[in-house]
């Protein structure tokens, strides 16, 4: 019954270019801030659902997933890709570091104050560069006015009291005079000490399917689930006739059990014949050997509760906009702290017969400090629309503890800049002109290093110019960006089993382009087509990474003669309006020349860690996307707004050589799974409430670690949402707001296929979060 309940879509996130009655696709306007409208993108507001991760308030749109690297750790991956192939930012700066290459660092984010998302599924390369080759995600943090607000004081207290969620307070205040200054400050705290969740920890797998039918033992299954897995041979008592007299008189002699039986009544030894007594245990027929299967939890095997998935998370944050007649000019400090822990996990995946007791629990431990300068300046020479500037420093440590000790700490010194030059419109035709420049240090601390200390550096020019007709829109982009690493003196030393010898220096030179094209068909339909060609540098750990990378249980060894990896993007969008009803379908395929992958060597080095390159091959990743809206007004009920999607992708080797095919298959590991879903939301007056739900299908298309992935259940996700504002004219308090989220309603065994940790710590359970809101 639980797989026919299913929820759950856009939260009115795509853009669908047309009207109620008449299919008008929007403009292309090009600004510093705003992705082509050719381009497949999702706006979403921070509405208060819970949301944990950048990754989990994404999770609705079609076509994007999290991580979920456990429940305190969550990127956005979009359309099988992530890490690396998806650029994040925050107020149009990229925000990327630790986390884009180990999968337990989460992306820092307040989940409170953040005022939307707005995600580019397409190739957003010519924009943002490499990074961005699977598309972009950017987050309005909130902290920067851009234009002077209504009123001169606007003060907001947020007060949530979470049963299996977090605890959270905030506040988040405005003070402008109305005419040049506006300030917005920031400061807010979440706090778990633990999720509950709807059974073991342990997936049923991880005991029902170790030792397959045809023999042996499943490796890869039990290593994720940090299980010891052994087969013993054990001799038979029972399988010989006769008991060896002479090896009963002389047991030194015996090489082991087996010794004290015989299938012959009589033995010979030294010329003397001994005569074997009878069997009493012997079983006519019975094999010589037995299997004893070993199952042992290297980790515990939690039960009701997620062991070890604390959170705690701080945010403060200042930000000030000073204001003249042709722009603006804006200064921001923000800080973000975040410590929790990685549930199920070891570090250690201790070797057969350790105490398993000694095991250290993971923690991580974030801290990054952000200094943010924007400006614009409008109409600054009679060709130019404006010109905008944004400038950052961002300094982010993160780090992983085992217990109390520390495993190891990066630190991540971004320094960027980015100038953007709008051309102004001249009748159908505008454009933007834009040059960037980053540089980026990172160094490493502590025992478990797997990089070296290595600066990047990165320059980039890029043009885009777009035609805007009423019968159609067309645009297109062209980036050329360089990409410098740099390797630094320091302790590190790559294993011996590396593929590197001696760590050297790489260069790159990438160009990027694209193409698209929009246009209404009638009244009622539309249709966008969007070509892109894109390519990406080597990231540091795909070229030097070397050691233990506990955190994706895997001995990770990068190679510097990596070459850049090049993907084209074809994609079409058709689009249908009527009636307030809206319909989009897109279907995608990404071509990949050099599709940079972890490919398993077929051994293992110790505490049983997979030994895995870095490695190239052609593969290609296809898709589709559907989502359809309607609303209803209902007079003086209010509105209701209804919505759908279903999407699916696919990421496979275009022609695996011999040991892809054997090693790793045609699939790579952890894909997302395919989900439909649907959404209500009803709206009156004070009220507001939501109902949604997603159905994630059981994953067809799995993968190898030598052995073959194991899939799971399906499942499906039920949350609800109900809100009530209450006006306050003759208070000071002018308005009061009060909620009620309830997340995983039907409290399912929730196990994404995409999470490395899906057969050791499923998502939390059901959840509720009562809140109360008040602004001054």
């Amino acid at each position: 019954m639980r797989q026919h309940v299913f929820a759950a879509a856009m939260l009115s996130t795509a853009p669908l270019a047309y009207g109620a009655d008449d299919v008008t696709l929007q403009a292309i306007e090009v600004r510093a801030d705003r992705p082509s409208a050719i381009d497949s993108v999702a706006v979403v507001e921070n509405d208060q659902a819970r949301n944990r991760t950048l990754g989990d308030m994404l999770e609705q749109v079609s076509g994007v997933q999290s991580s979920a690297f456990g429940p305190n750790a969550g990127a956005p991956v979009i359309r099988s890709l992530g890490g690396s192939r998806v650029q994040i930012l925050e107020d149009g700066q990229s925000i990327l570091g630790m986390n884009a290459l180990s999968g337990d660092i989460n992306i820092p984010f307040d989940p409170l104050f953040a005022r939307k998302v707005t995600v580019n599924k397409s190739s957003d390369s010519v924009r943002y560069g490499g990074n961005a080759i699977g598309g972009s995600v950017d987050v309005d943090s909130g902290l920067v006015s851009r234009k002077m607000e209504s009123k001169p004081k606007d003060v907001e207290l947020v007060l949530r009291k979470g049963i299996n969620d977090a605890d959270a307070q905030g506040l988040r205040a405005n003070f402008n005079d109305g005419q040049h200054f506006s300030t917005n400050v920031q400061l807010s705290f979440q706090k778990i000490g633990h999720y509950d969740i709807p059974g073991n920890s342990k997936a049923g797998v991880c005991n029902s399917q170790l030792f397959p039918a045809n023999g042996g033992v499943n490796t890869f299954l039990a290593d994720s689930c940090q299980k010891e897995a052994r087969i013993q041979q054990v001799y038979n008592k029972a399988s010989q006739p006769f008991i060896d007299q002479f090896m009963t008189e002389n047991p030194d002699w015996a090489d082991g059990d087996f010794s004290f039986f015989t299938n012959n009544p009589t033995s010979v030894w030294q010329r003397k014949t001994y005569v074997n007594p009878a069997n009493p245990a012997y079983v006519p027929g019975t094999p010589a050997m037995t299997q004893n299967k070993i199952n042992k939890d290297v980790t515990p095997d939690y039960h009701g509760t997620l062991g070890n998935s604390y959170a705690s998370n701080v945010h403060f944050a200042v930000g000030t906009t000073y204001f003249f007649e042709r722009g603006y000019v804006a200064a921001s400090v923000d800080t973000k702290d975040s410590e929790y822990g990685v549930p199920g996990f070891s570090m250690e995946n201790q070797s057969f017969g350790a105490n398993y007791a000694e095991g250290q629990p993971v923690g991580v431990v974030i801290r990054q400090d952000k200094y943010a300068l924007e400006a614009l300046l409008r109409d600054p020479l009679p060709y130019l629309e404006s010109v905008q500037l944004r400038a950052s420093r961002l300094n982010n440590t993160s780090g992983e503890r085992l217990g109390a000790a520390r495993a190891n700490d990066y630190q991540f010194d971004t320094n960027q800049a980015e100038l953007l030059l709008a051309q102004r419109r001249a009748g159908p035709w505008s454009g933007l002109l834009g040059f960037g420049y980053q540089a980026r240090d990172v160094s490493g601390t502590g025992p478990q290093r797997y990089l070296p200390d290595v600066s990047t550096r990165s320059s980039a020019l890029f043009v885009k110019q777009n035609l805007d007709f009423d019968w159609a829109s067309f645009d297109a982009g062209v980036r050329h960006e360089r990409v410098q690493h740099a390797i630094h003196e320091s302790g590190f030393r790559t294993a011996r089993n590396a593929a590197n010898s001696k760590l050297e220096d790489r260069a790159f030179s990438l160009n990027s382009y694209s193409v698209g094209a929009s246009a209404p068909l009638g009244r009622l339909f539309g249709v966008k087509l969007r070509y892109a060609s894109s390519a990406r540098a080597p990231e540091i750990n795909e070229l030097y990474a070397s050691n233990r990378h506990y955190s994706i249980m895997t001995q990770e060894e990068g190679n510097q003669d990596l070459q850049a990896e090049r993907a084209r993007t074809t994609e079409l969008t058709a689009l249908f309006g009527h009636g307030g009803f809206k319909l989009s379908a897109t279907g995608y395929a990404m071509k990949y020349a050099n599709y940079l992958y972890l490919g398993h060597s077929g051994l293992q080095t110790a505490n049983r860690l997979p030994l895995k390159y870095w490695k190239q091959t052609d593969t290609t990743v296809k898709g589709f996307e559907v989502d359809a809206s309607q609303a209803i007004r209902l007079g003086s009920y209010g509105k209701l707004d209804l919505s759908a999607f279903a999407d699916l992708v696919r990421n496979r080797a275009d022609h695996p050589d011999a040991l892809r095919a054997h090693n790793d298959g045609a699939y790579l590991p952890n894909m997302p799974t395919s989900r439909y879903g649907a959404h209500v939301q009803w709206t009156h007056q004070g009220w507001k409430s939501r109902l949604s739900g997603t159905r994630y299908a059981a994953q067809k298309y799995l993968g190898k670690s030598v052995s073959e992935e194991v899939p799971l259940d399906g499942y499906t996700m039920v949350n609800f949402q109900v809100s009530r504002a209450f006006q306050l004219p003759d208070s000071s308090v002018r308005e009061i707001e009060l909620f009620l989220s309830a997340t995983n309603l039907l409290d399912d065994e929730a196990r994404p296929h995409n999470s490395p940790l899906k057969y050791i710590a499923p998502l939390p359970g059901r959840g509720f979060q009562l809140g109360l809101t008040g602004r001054l």
